[in-house]
């Protein structure tokens, strides 16, 4: 059979095509990766992406209307919100975008995983995707089999049906034309103990390319006493029930595929007032503050706080941990050389990356622009 120069040259393509495919998963294997939470209703003319390296946008959230996904219920609003990552999209090419689907207290998902409804449901994601021309679906069911403190429905068989949704929703990303792309299949995480026993890491590793381990709200403003929001050790005085490395180890020691792992880095921060620190124990009685209602993102932390109005910097060196006070005020929050410590643990565990929740909290200059920067360094050289 004669052989057309039409075919040698589609033949060539696609060879060419898939050399760069593998070229870019290689490369990609070679350093750590920067994810980052985008709020997919932010202004996208203000979303600085590729400029600041950040590999993947997990674009946050889409939400459960039953088996569809909607952005918002008004549907004026819902197409203003697609324009919009569309926009981010064309100006940010270099850094992969991620439908994130769920939220902390959105429910649906026990019901839309069910037998009966996951064709339709992962139909709709998958539409979705192919609409916005994204590279992936991040689910975020925060939990399964879990109500998450009375906020959602669950469900026994939450866990074998997590694990199905995330199969099917593999099977179809897989059918999807340019496969080139590499698209990507995530989810987030629980860093709470309990959390290993609602889901079956064993099967879902087949399937995922990154688990988003959301290693934060070790403490909070739920809390009474002072603390850490995301310490990466226990701290000397043992007051700290949980740390990063404690979370990192829970998914290690299960045999999950440590470059599966994106550690989880806050870019807010958590404080107390009425806090009264004696011999340099920062681990004392405060009413917390509610930060839905002070504002104590990391950019606020920086044109605020730090260094200013009596503010002074301390540094825990065991559990890697900053935090501000003023003689009255305690702010846990991260900075560079909290930052530099768990960089140096990602390359030590050989872990997949970071995730950042959430970009518009961060400054300008700040966590992401740090992490991106030093994950880089070892490619750059």
């Amino acid at each position: 059979m004669k052989i057309t120069w039409y075919t040698k040259i589609i033949v060539l393509f696609m060879v060419v095509g898939m050399g760069f495919y593998y070229y870019q998963i290689a490369n990609a294997e070679e350093r750590p990766v920067t994810a980052v939470y985008v709020e997919a209703w932010r202004n996208p003319e203000e979303v600085k992406l590729s400029e600041k390296k950040v590999d993947i946008a997990l674009i946050a959230f889409a939400k459960l209307d039953g088996t569809d996904i909607v952005f918002d219920k008004d549907k004026n609003v819902d197409a203003e919100i697609r324009a919009n990552i569309k926009r981010m999209k064309e100006l940010n090419k270099d850094t992969k975008f991620v439908l994130a689907v769920g939220g902390y207290g959105v429910d649906g998902f026990s019901d839309a995983a069910l037998d009966g409804n996951r064709y339709v449901f992962t139909e709709n994601i998958m539409s979705t995707v192919k609409e916005l021309d994204l590279d992936g679906v991040d689910i975020d069911w925060e939990y399964p089999a879990h109500d998450a403190w009375g906020t959602q429905k669950s469900r026994p068989e939450d866990t074998k049906n997590f694990t199905s949704l995330m199969k099917e929703l593999r099977e179809k990303l897989n059918m999807l034309p340019h496969q080139e792309r590499g698209y990507l299949l995530t989810f987030a995480a629980g860093a709470q103990e309990w959390y290993f026993d609602l889901v079956e890491l064993d099967k879902l590793m087949k399937y995922v390319d990154y688990i988003n381990v959301m290693a934060y709200d070790l403490t909070g403003k739920w809390s009474p006493v002072t603390g850490y929001n995301a310490n990466l050790y226990i701290d000397k005085y043992n007051h700290a029930e949980h740390s990063v490395d404690q979370v990192m180890q829970g998914f290690i020691s299960r045999n999950v595929d440590s470059k599966k792992i994106l550690l989880g880095i806050p870019s807010y921060s958590y404080g107390w007032k009425q806090v009264k620190i004696k011999e340099g124990k920062p681990f004392v009685s405060g009413k917390p503050i509610d930060i839905d209602k002070v504002d104590l993102s990391y950019k606020a932390i920086q044109e605020k706080y730090l260094n200013k109005n009596g503010y002074k910097r301390f540094f825990d060196e065991k559990a890697k941990a900053a935090y501000l006070y003023n003689g009255d005020t305690f702010i846990s929050y991260e900075d560079e050389e909290a930052l530099e410590a768990k960089v140096q643990y990602i390359r030590n565990h050989q872990l997949g990356g970071v995730m950042v929740w959430e970009y518009h909290r961060d400054a300008d200059d700040g966590i992401i622009n740090y992490l991106a920067e030093q994950l880089n360094k070892e490619q750059d050289e």
